[in-house]
């Protein structure tokens, strides 16, 4: 079998130097053809020696990973992110199937992800990735933007713009600010975890999750039942939820 061509880009020596010891122990697949140390020069090298595979460091010195991939009109090869990122981003990542690998790594982890790489590379896919950058903002920590693949193409959709999220069976309803319904493969629960850490978006009851800055009026009996800007449905609180989502919502 060919080897996977690859090269390695993070700006510790000593981080670059383990990864290459794991890599020549547990993945005989790959083969570095490569290092450096800065987005500068991780640009130069993958334009000359044009890898399969690029295993990217995110934060080094003033620039990222991010910033790298950026620089590319198209991104011809996979990329596995090294990353001491929070739990939060790790969603992120999650949310996306984007591989990754935490420091400091894990060789059963760092497996794992060459083995999907060698999957990914087999199929001649990397559009993750590049839905992936479309959507992170500059502070490169949080999401901003969510892609849906609807058929032979796929939609890029502001968080901001989003209305509420539905579960139907086993998958979600996304309806935007302008009323267009959008199907998705991930749970409502994918949804719920991904978007956390943004105060706006609350779970009000089993089957939906809503942006409060869409709500155009809710009503405050015994039943709690919301109505939004956009849509046609109108959508009751939860006994559950109803304290909290209130305590929200007067805020």
């Amino acid at each position: 079998m060919k080897g996977i061509r690859s090269v390695i880009i993070d700006d510790e020596m000593a981080n670059r130097n383990v990864l290459n010891s794991m890599l020549k122990e547990h993945c005989p697949s790959i083969e570095l053809i490569g290092d450096c140390a800065s987005v500068e020069e991780g640009y130069e090298l993958i334009c000359r020696t044009k890898p399969d595979l690029v295993f990217l460091d995110i934060q080094m010195l003033t620039r990222t990973g991010f910033d790298l991939l950026r620089m590319f009109e198209q991104v011809f090869f996979q990329v596995i992110f090294v990353t001491a990122f929070d739990e939060f981003a790790l969603q992120a990542f999650e949310f996306n199937a984007i591989d990754y690998i935490l420091k400091p790594v894990d060789y059963s982890k760092l497996t794992r992800a060459v083995e999907k790489v060698e999957r990914s590379i087999h199929f001649g896919d990397n559009s993750n990735v590049i839905h992936f950058i479309q959507t992170i903002d500059e502070r490169n920590r949080l999401i901003k933007r969510i892609p849906f693949h609807q058929k032979n193409k796929v939609l890029i959709v502001d968080l901001d713009n989003i209305s509420y999220i539905q579960a139907v069976r086993n998958y979600s309803e996304v309806v935007t600010e302008d009323n267009q319904q959008i199907i998705s493969s991930k749970t409502l629960s994918d949804y719920e975890v991904l978007l956390q850490s943004y105060p706006n978006f609350l779970r009000i009851n089993k089957s939906t999750l809503i942006n409060i800055h869409h709500i155009l009026h809710y009503s405050k009996g015994v039943d709690c039942v919301i109505t939004m800007k956009h849509g046609k449905e109108d959508f009751e609180v939860s006994r559950r939820k109803k304290a909290e989502i209130l305590s929200y919502l007067k805020d």
